[in-house]
C-alpha cells in the first residue's frame, strides 16, 4: 500500500527526488527544487511504497509577481485571464510518476493532496500539448483549457495552460 508525505527540506529526499526526475525525464530538478521550496505557499508530496520507494511526486506553490514562471504566464495570458487565472493563483509546478506506477492512481492521489488546503482561489498548470495522457488525467479532475499553444522557451514544444478554480467551501 502506497502512502502520501509531505516533501520537507532534507537533501537526501530531495537527491531521491532527482533521481526519480532524471530516470522519468533525463534531466535534474534538484536546483529548481531547492529554489522552490522558499517560494510563498510552497506544498510538495512525495508517494512512497510500502518498501519506502519513491512512485512519484509532486508540487507547486503560490505565483507571483517577480517570479520567472508568473511573468511567462502573465505576458501570455493579457490583462483579462490574468485577473480571473494568475492573481490569486496556485502554480502546479510537477507531477512526475514512474512509468511502472502509472495508472494505479498515484497522480490522482498527489494532484489531490497537493491542492487539498491551497487557498488560492486558481490553479494553474502546463504540460506538452501532445501529452494526451496527462491532459486527459487533468480534465478529469476538472482542469479546463486556458490557453493553446503556449510556447515557454522559443522553438521549444508547444505546451497547454490549464487551470482550475479550486473549491473554497
Amino acid at each position: 500500500m502506497a502512502r502520501v508525505e509531505k516533501i520537507e527540506w532534507d537533501e537526501n529526499l530531495l537527491e531521491t527526488i532527482d533521481d526519480l526526475y532524471r530516470q522519468v525525464w533525463n534531466q535534474s530538478i534538484i536546483e529548481r527544487l531547492k529554489k522552490h521550496l522558499n517560494y510563498d505557499g510552497f506544498r510538495g508530496y512525495i508517494m512512497k511504497s510500502d518498501a519506502e520507494k519513491i512512485l512519484g511526486f509532486s508540487y507547486g506553490y503560490s505565483s507571483r509577481p517577480g517570479q520567472y514562471y508568473h511573468q511567462l504566464l502573465s505576458n501570455e495570458l493579457g490583462p483579462m485571464k490574468y485577473e480571473k487565472w494568475l492573481e490569486d493563483c496556485f502554480e502546479f509546478v510537477e507531477l512526475t510518476v514512474h512509468p511502472a506506477y502509472r495508472n494505479q492512481g498515484y497522480g490522482k492521489m498527489l494532484i489531490r493532496e497537493l491542492l487539498k488546503e491551497v487557498t488560492n482561489k486558481t490553479a494553474l498548470l502546463t504540460t506538452q500539448v501532445n501529452n494526451r495522457s496527462a491532459r486527459n488525467l487533468y480534465k478529469g479532475l476538472g482542469w479546463v483549457v486556458v490557453k493553446e499553444p503556449f510556447l515557454p522557451i522559443k522553438n521549444d514544444s508547444p505546451y497547454v495552460i490549464m487551470g482550475k478554480v479550486l473549491d473554497k467551501g
